[in-house]
Order: structure tokens, then sequence, then C-alpha cells
């Protein structure tokens, strides 16, 4: 039996160094909107985001 995969999820885990909370609420979302970028420009797409004051979170798949 041939087992075909169409699609890989990658979930990934940024963490600040020391897992300190130094990711400020007002950087949020231009945190999330550069690895956006980064990603659309790598032929992949994002499915969730969210940037914590000590780690960021992101899943992706390539297309």
């Amino acid at each position: 039996m041939k087992i075909e995969y169409d699609n890989l999820y990658t979930h990934f885990v940024f963490t600040t160094f020391g897992r300190q909370a130094i990711i400020p609420e007002k950087n949020r979302i231009r945190i999330e909107k550069y690895i956006n970028g980064i990603i659309n420009n790598n032929e992949s797409k994002l499915y969730a985001i969210y940037a914590n004051p000590k780690h960021v979170h992101f899943l992706i798949s390539r297309l």
C-alpha cells in the first residue's frame, strides 16, 4: 500500500532567552506580521500565530 502525504503541518515555538517575558503587547502584532511575511515569501501558508510575552507559536504548511 502506497501512502501519499499532500500536506505537512509544522508547529513552531520560538522562546525568549531564559523564557523571560520581554515581548511587550505593543510589539506583538508587529512580530506576527513580520513572521507572516517570511512565511509568505517562502511559499508556505500560515494557519495560526500568537506572540506571548515569553514565546511565539505558529502553525504552517508548505504549499
